[in-house]
């Protein structure tokens, strides 16, 4: 019987995992691939933009490298190359597509199953960077749709974590599965929250992630300075893009009653969201977020609130079959402040809409059967090295 994680002569399989443009604590990578890898007894080596310091599981090989502005991450790519080989891992597993030619050149040098994960339409995504100049990001987009073909043709696995990802690299890859950004239920079953996040006047509307235009940060403000109603908090949590310039003075301009916390460890996430009203979800309609199912959607609904969510093609169905919130056009933040009232002036509908959020993601949008589906693609991937 094959064991994963393990040769056919009983050794453990190691694992390298490398990224140089996500935080450590990535909520994909770090809280849910990394345990379901360590979980079903691979070692892992870990290369990834941290401080030296950092303490991790003492089953990960941490390889820091250096926290460098976005114009110079192309010095870390030798550098996680270097730290991949040295690491003399069986399988590779990279999460940026900036590595492609690092993961190109692993697939060449060892010989070994080399993963490319896809976390969102990355052509697209160059297309509406503000920090690349307009005339070079029709070029650079097709550059990087060049670069998925290449992964795609040549790379032996493509995860992605959305639908029409999925049918778009499908159509290339040699060997390609969805994982999805699904919810670890277990997150969201910790004791109640530690004092210094609790809400400090009373439950509050929360949005939860990066803080940007395009995510509907300003929307949500606006939505809230309209419901003007003295029973009503909003918190707002987590980092600034450093790359909108709406977001360098946001701080200081924030209007009564309303929370900015910083970035939090994931842990303080749950408990921060179960003791708030509804969750705010609020990304703009732009290529990229229509092809997504937002995380923060699922993740609000693992804490049995309700949410108020823009209508978009992926959240729609989401939203409507679990009556688990309310639906309102993009940017409309006449109709979000409405949402808002609705809830306050109706606390058991909430609480019923959060109920019926929490079942949904029990029953289709649990982390479990999206972690069998990535332990299977390494298993099939490294089953041929099986007995070396």
């Amino acid at each position: 019987m094959e064991v994963p994680g393990r040769r056919g002569d009983g050794r453990t399989m190691k694992a390298c995992i490398l990224t140089v443009v996500h935080v450590h604590n990535d909520n994909r990578i770090f809280y849910k691939q990394l345990p379901a890898l360590l979980e079903a007894g691979y070692q892992i080596t870990y290369v990834v933009p941290c401080p030296a310091e950092l303490k991790m599981d003492s089953r990960v090989e941490l390889i820091p490298l250096p926290q460098i502005p976005r114009w110079r991450r192309f010095q870390n790519w030798g550098k996680a190359l270097a730290a991949a080989l040295r690491s003399g891992a069986d399988i590779f597993h990279f999460h940026d597509p900036e590595l492609i030619p690092v993961g190109l050149v692993l697939r060449a040098l060892t010989r070994r199953p080399v993963i490319y994960d896809v976390h969102e339409n990355n052509p697209q995504v160059v297309l509406r960077r503000l920090w690349i100049p307009r005339l070079l990001r029709v070029p650079a987009a097709k550059g990087m749709a060049l670069l998925e073909w290449l992964a795609c043709r040549f790379l032996d696995g493509i995860v992605v974590a959305n639908p029409p990802t999925a049918e778009r690299i499908y159509r290339f890859a040699r060997r390609a599965v969805q994982v999805a950004n699904y919810v670890e239920l277990a997150h969201f079953d910790t004791p109640p929250q530690t004092p210094s996040l609790a809400q400090p006047d009373g439950p509050s509307f929360i949005y939860s992630g990066s803080l940007s235009t395009q995510r509907g940060v300003l929307d949500c403000l606006q939505a809230f300075e309209l419901l003007n109603r003295p029973d009503a908090r909003l918190t707002l949590v987590g980092p600034l893009d450093d790359a909108d310039p709406s977001m360098a003075d946001l701080p200081r301009r924030l209007p009564p009653r309303v929370r900015l916390l910083p970035p939090q460890p994931f842990a303080n996430i749950p408990p921060l969201l179960r003791s708030s009203l509804a969750g705010l979800v609020t990304l703009h309609p732009t290529p990229n977020y229509l092809e997504i199912i937002p995380t923060k959607l699922l993740e609000y609904m693992a804490a049995a609130i309700p949410v108020i969510a823009y209508d978009l093609p992926l959240v729609r169905p989401i939203v409507k079959q679990s009556k688990c919130g309310i639906l309102i056009e993009p940017q409309d933040v006449r109709a979000m402040a409405e949402a808002m009232a609705y809830i306050l002036d109706h606390p058991e509908d909430a609480k019923e809409m959060g109920r019926r959020g929490r079942e949904a993601v029990e029953e289709k949008f649990c982390w479990e059967s999206e972690k069998r589906k990535l332990l299977a693609l390494y298993q099939g991937l490294l089953s041929p090295r099986r007995g070396l």
